[in-house]
């Protein structure tokens, strides 16, 4: 049987609406059809035009619902990064499992126990997701797979995602007056991450960077887990904004002088698109162009730098750290010139597992459409809202299988 879902993503500059389909006899999944619609974005926790906003939804839904031939009666909703925040507990508990090994029963009851420590009852936190970082039995070695080991302790930090109330009243209002049911709200950003990073990086502690255009938002990974999550107010659109000042050039002369120079390289290119050889961009020089590219590039990767390093005890020496997003990863060379500013190794998430969706741009909408097919699947129960795996391994339709499992 076929499952067929529909979910929307708030971008910084665009709202993504996704239908896609599932079979229950293979794990594979169907972008049936995507609509991507500009407006105005949000910042400092609010939207910056609430008028362009609903009109962007409803344009976007209806193109969605256009391309795939069927009306969308239901929704899952991705919750942006600057309506969700992270915070993260550890907690103990005795093993009472049979021969003092660990059982699904202990797990259960050290991340219950984690929960009753943040207070989440007498709180108007709307938690979406709870995920593990790590357990250890008897405070030794972290794992993620502590079923069966033997002991006497079972302790974990588990990581909660909790999104505004605020942006849920928004998004029920807005769909009510459409008509369009409220499946569950996800974060986008967890499921992007857990699809487009390998599980190895994340046990050891990874950076996942999600740049866009008005802003830079940065997460610190362990295991399963958010495990810190910062929103810098830098993204391509300074790059672009400091070119044409500098230039004294249109906005979208310098975006796309910005998308033809490759940064970090000994030998400065630039690579014009045949269309623009022949105009008033050919006159510019490629070390003047990337030169101040780079200028307006180090800004945000000092602000990268800091949230990095007071993210230390999370992250191993040579942690690694993937770059995603229109605002870095569509600039040539930025991986490159990251790795060596950041001194670590930098992945550009650039090998989406579907032919529809291919950009970077789009990575966070494949992670929230991975994400909803996961929590179908596991079937949990309403009320923990749809939460990431807490007893089991990751298994989204596109993620990727741990080293020691099957494929």
């Amino acid at each position: 049987m076929k499952t067929r879902v529909a979910a929307i993503e708030f971008g910084t500059s665009k709202i993504v609406t996704v239908i896609a389909q599932s079979s229950a006899r293979s794990n594979h999944c169907q972008i049936v059809s995507c609509s991507k619609v500009n407006y105005a974005g949000y910042g400092s926790g609010d939207w910056t035009d609430w008028d362009s906003l609903n009109k962007a939804i409803y344009n976007s839904i209806i193109a969605a619902q256009s391309d795939a031939g069927t009306p969308i009666k239901d929704i899952y909703i991705g919750v942006p990064c600057e309506f969700m925040h992270v915070r993260c507990s550890e907690a103990e508990v005795p093993i009472k499992g049979e021969n003092g090994r660990v059982s699904i029963e202990d797990i259960q009851a050290v991340e219950d126990m984690a929960a009753d420590v943040m207070n989440f009852k007498d709180s108007d936190d709307y938690v979406i997701h709870r995920s593990p970082a790590w357990y250890s039995v008897d405070r030794n070695a972290k794992t993620m797979e502590p079923q069966g080991m033997k002991g006497s302790f079972l302790s974990a930090k588990v990581s909660f995602i909790v999104a505004s109330a605020d942006f849920v009243d928004d998004m029920r209002d807005i769909m009510g007056h459409v008509g369009i049911t409220i499946n569950g709200f996800l974060s986008p950003a967890l499921g992007e991450q857990l699809l487009s990073t390998d599980p190895g990086d994340r046990d050891n502690g990874c950076v996942f960077i999600d740049s866009g255009m008005y802003n830079t938002e940065i997460s610190v990974l362990r295991g399963d887990a958010m495990v810190q999550h910062a929103v810098l107010p830098v993204g391509g659109n300074d790059i672009t904004g400091y070119l044409a000042d500098e230039l004294e050039i249109r906005y979208d002369e310098a975006e796309e002088l910005k998308r033809a120079v490759v940064v970090g390289e000994k030998t400065k290119t630039m690579l014009l698109p045949a269309q623009a050889r022949n105009s008033g961009l050919s006159q510019f020089k490629p070390e003047v162009v990337c030169g101040l590219v780079e200028v307006a590039l180090e800004k945000t990767a000092n602000l990268i730098r800091k949230v990095i390093e007071g993210a230390k005890g999370e992250l191993a020496l040579k942690s690694v750290v993937y770059v995603t997003g229109g605002g870095l990863a569509c600039l040539r060379g930025a991986a490159d010139y990251l790795e060596n500013y950041l001194g670590r190794k930098v992945k550009l998430v650039d090998d989406l597992p579907t032919n529809k969706l291919k950009s970077p741009e789009y990575a966070s909408a494949l992670g929230l459409v991975d994400l909803i097919f996961d929590s179908i699947e596991q079937r949990y129960d309403e009320q923990q809202t749809l939460p990431m795996r807490a007893l089991d391994t990751f298994k989204g339709l596109f993620s990727k299988n741990r080293p020691d499992e099957e494929e």
